[in-house]
């Protein structure tokens, strides 16, 4: 049985703590998911407010400004745990993950390339990619270039980019896994959605493998449009993230 475990980790192993694992990742203390707690069971108040603490001095001695917790699969939190979070300005995301092995789509539009070298397809795709990264600051943009021009060199690591009439509109990053390909991430200006490149991105990967994995944000996940495309919801996970000021 597919789950989250077996989609792709950004953050470095850090220290095994039997309840849950610290990761950890010193170049990249800016970015929320290389940096948590990830749990092997669901702690009770007390002990999450233990490890609340634990986490908070560790990123506070290193100059980082969030927690962030994430639970484990098809498991509820209990109530007096998501009261205390909703108190302490957590945000609660239910992580949703997606499996198809009979990709349905109905329309496609725009040509896809795959980036194989440091050209300028890969220029196109980095011009797509930060268009949307800027999103979260200059910072976090120029810590994702150095990771696309990094997986640039790693043969697991698909990165593709959709044009529309020769303009760089959409990208798509997926890691290969055996037979199964994971979306890693998926992005089409704004302007050009709903033109089908989406579905030619897609398109583009299955041929790389038999089946598609993805990760959706529960809260607003088009969940009616993933099943016309074939997607089935295998699983599902909670995820407390906080972001504090630097004043805090």
């Amino acid at each position: 049985m597919v789950s989250f475990k077996d989609t792709k980790q950004e953050g470095e192993f850090y220290q095994d703590y039997g309840r849950f694992v610290h990761y950890h990742t010193p170049s990249q203390l800016i970015r929320y998911y290389s940096n948590f707690f990830l749990y092997d069971e669901v702690p009770d108040l007390a002990t999450f407010k233990a490890d609340e603490k634990l986490q908070s001095d560790f990123h506070e001695a290193r100059g980082q400004h969030h927690l962030l917790f994430i639970f484990p699969d098809n498991v509820e939190l209990p109530h007096d745990l998501m009261l205390y979070a909703e108190s302490a300005s957590y945000k609660l995301e239910k992580m949703e993950l997606y499996r198809t092995d009979n990709l349905t789509l109905k329309k496609r539009s725009g040509d896809v390339k795959v980036v194989s070298e440091n050209d300028e397809i890969f220029a196109d795709f980095l011009k797509v990619c930060r268009a949307g990264e800027l999103e979260y600051g200059e910072e976090f943009a120029d810590l994702k270039e150095e990771m696309h021009t990094r997986d640039l060199e790693d043969d697991s690591i698909i990165q593709l980019v959709a044009y529309h009439e020769d303009q760089p509109v959409g990208k798509l990053e997926a890691i290969i896994n055996e037979s199964i390909i994971e979306l890693d991430d998926f992005y089409v200006l704004e302007g050009f959605r709903g033109l089908g490149i989406g579905s030619a991105l897609q398109q583009q990967v299955l041929t790389f493998g038999k089946s598609l994995l993805l990760i959706a944000d529960g809260n607003d996940t088009p969940r009616e449009m993933y099943e016309r495309q074939g997607y089935r919801k295998i699983s599902e996970r909670y995820e407390l993230l906080k972001v504090k000021s630097s004043s805090d």
